[in-house]
């Protein structure tokens, strides 16, 4: 089992309960955008304490980096206790929420801290200049809960096109409220059957969109991959 010891560089608050945890890349590591690892982190006493992430970093950004909600568990209290200059262990990266150049147009639906892997992916799509067409729909409880909203809404690419949708949106909100559903995925993404669907979030949310879009909006199940985001 391949595995790397990295070293925390950077701790980067995306959102009031977000946080962006950096590394530097280790000699030999290579990844694919939205895939995942896992890390082992020092306990407080003895031994270590394992979690799964994916890459919220694209490969073509000179660091690694994953993102993740800070709960009250035994393992999200320890992370957030980490230091800058700790040394912590990455192994085993696998999983194949990927983009890959045969795919011409693609969408992302995602929900909360689901928007890491996506991030990953469309990152690695406009450095690589592609010409891949992205269109991400992304939920959140308001606009406070957003995470990347700075670097998502000031990409300037003719190809990418963010749609956000608050369950719980705070007074001004102009936007669309509510959840995800068939009437925003279809009022915001045309030719729907002609796109890989990407979809990323809590289990509940992921089941939910895939049923929307293979019963309800007729999208081939070939051409839905999911991701589920289990104790985030």
């Amino acid at each position: 089992m391949p595995e790397w010891n990295v070293n925390l560089t950077d701790k980067i608050e995306r959102t009031s309960d977000i946080t962006s945890f950096r590394f530097a890349p280790p000699e030999g590591l290579s990844y694919l955008p939205g895939q995942f690892f896992f890390i082992y982190i020092p306990a407080e006493v003895e031994g270590s304490m394992m979690h799964h992430f994916s890459f919220s970093s694209s490969p073509t950004e000179p660091y690694i980096e994953f993102t993740t909600r800070i709960r009250n568990s035994p393992f999200k209290n320890r992370l957030n206790q980490l230091t800058i200059g700790t040394t912590i262990k990455i192994a085993t990266v696998s999983g194949q929420f990927t983009v890959t150049e045969e795919m011409k147009k693609i969408v992302f639906v995602c929900g909360g801290i689901g928007i890491t892997a996506a991030r990953s992916n469309i990152k690695w799509v406009l450095d690589s200049h592609s010409n891949i067409d992205i269109i991400l729909l992304y939920g959140n409880r308001d606009s406070n809960n957003i995470a990347f909203k700075d670097g998502l809404e000031h990409i300037s690419e003719d190809n990418f096109k963010i749609f956000h949708i608050l369950s719980d949106p705070e007074e001004g909100w102009d936007g669309p409220k509510g959840y995800i559903n068939a009437e925003f995925i279809s009022s915001s993404v045309s030719g729907l059957t002609d796109r890989m669907w990407f979809i990323s979030g809590p289990p509940t949310m992921v089941k939910s969109i895939k049923t929307i879009l293979t019963t309800v909006l007729n999208i081939p199940e070939g051409k839905v991959k999911t991701e589920n985001y289990v104790g985030y």
